[in-house]
């Protein structure tokens, strides 16, 4: 099983797709490997500062505003002096267990604790230049402690990480046919505020109305947020529904605001917002085959085949002849349960869409 997720992992970290539409989908892979409830990563600038920032359990913004002014630049917890640190160490991968005394601190307690962020596995990735971002993963306070046998496997998968999340121009994502992969419901007020949402929801929201997220743009996150809230209530005031579809870093979000109404069919207040992320549908192919049963010459003979590659056309992509494509083209529709190569595409993203297992914890 090792094999097929670093196998899975290296594919996805070869799509050539921008990092932050990339991230969403690397990280969880990347926790079946080495166990931990979240990650995040920290891309840095040629200071080391923080530039953007994307993690599984995100800080909210006056949480994060207030990090960034108490702590984010202090001599003892500065992210930018700690990252230069790590950078600088003959090992890019370190861990860490906070102690009690460090648990006592603000720091700890206002910015780590409500994470529940009591371990931490630190990679630093790099490009051919420089350091560019931080990878962190994060265990509980009931998990064990990161091992010396987590850290050999993210040191060997450092080289397919620094691939897929190193900020180099690949265009946008936007080109490739995308599906929507995840959506969720919040009620607003007609002026913007929220009366109703999960943290799925919320999350949604912020990647969908930011360009970024980063600790010294937190303080104005939230203006940003009730503003792209607003309007999207405001338009469904005066229109049954209004829908707008926002390209941002993160990926492409597809948000409805529906005007609701009471049990005697009047006007409510609440407006329903309901927000779309989609992902590339190479990416959903992935994922799906990484799903499946397939091995992992046959789920490379999938992904072609949900591209419309034609049996020639395999065999020369994968140096195989073609009775040996043809048979692992035989293969394919068996496992997957398909009768021919266009439902292969179909099966692969009913197959992304598997729920995940429940959140990994400490390491057995």
């Amino acid at each position: 099983m090792r094999a097929r997720d670093v196998a899975f992992i290296r594919k996805l970290c070869t799509l050539g797709l921008p990092p932050r539409s990339l991230v969403l989908s690397l990280l969880p892979a990347l926790r079946e490997l080495v166990p931990a409830h979240s990650a995040g990563v920290f891309w840095v600038d040629e200071a080391g500062q923080m530039s953007s920032l994307y993690a599984e359990r995100m800080l909210p913004t006056d949480v994060m505003a207030a990090y960034h002014e108490r702590h984010y630049a202090s001599q003892r917890d500065g992210f930018a002096a700690a990252f230069k640190q790590r950078a600088t160490a003959a090992d890019p991968v370190s861990s860490h267990s906070f102690s009690r005394s460090e648990q006592a601190t603000d720091y700890f307690r206002e910015v780590l604790e409500p994470l529940d962020s009591y371990h931490v596995l630190y990679a630093v990735l790099r490009d051919e230049q420089r350091a560019f971002a931080q990878l962190s993963l994060y265990r509980g306070k009931r998990d064990k402690p990161f091992g010396a046998a987590d850290a050999d496997t993210l040191r060997g998968l450092l080289r397919y990480l620094a691939t897929g999340l190193a900020e180099t121009d690949r265009g946008t994502a936007q080109s490739d046919e995308s599906v929507v992969v995840e959506e969720q419901l919040g009620l607003v007020t007609r002026d913007g505020a929220v009366i109703a949402a999960s943290e799925a929801w919320k999350k949604l929201v912020r990647l969908g109305a930011l360009t970024r997220v980063a600790p010294k743009d937190a303080s104005r996150e939230r203006v940003a947020i009730e503003d792209f809230l607003r309007e999207l209530s405001g338009d469904a005031a005066s229109s049954a529904r209004a829908e707008i579809v926002r390209h941002t870093a993160w990926g492409k979000f597809t948000i409805r605001a529906y005007r609701l109404h009471d049990e005697r069919g009047q006007r409510a207040d609440p407006v329903g917002l309901l927000i779309r992320r989609e992902e590339p549908k190479s990416l959903s192919w992935v994922r799906g085959a990484g799903n499946s049963e397939l091995s992992p010459q046959q789920r490379e003979v999938a992904l072609l085949l949900a591209r419309g590659r034609t049996n020639p056309e395999i065999a020369q992509a994968l140096g195989l002849s073609l009775n040996t494509a043809g048979y692992h083209v035989k293969q394919v529709y068996a496992k997957l349960e398909v009768n021919d190569r266009d439902a292969v595409s179909e099966r692969l993203l009913g197959l992304a869409q598997a729920p995940p297992g429940p959140p990994a914890r400490g390491a057995p």
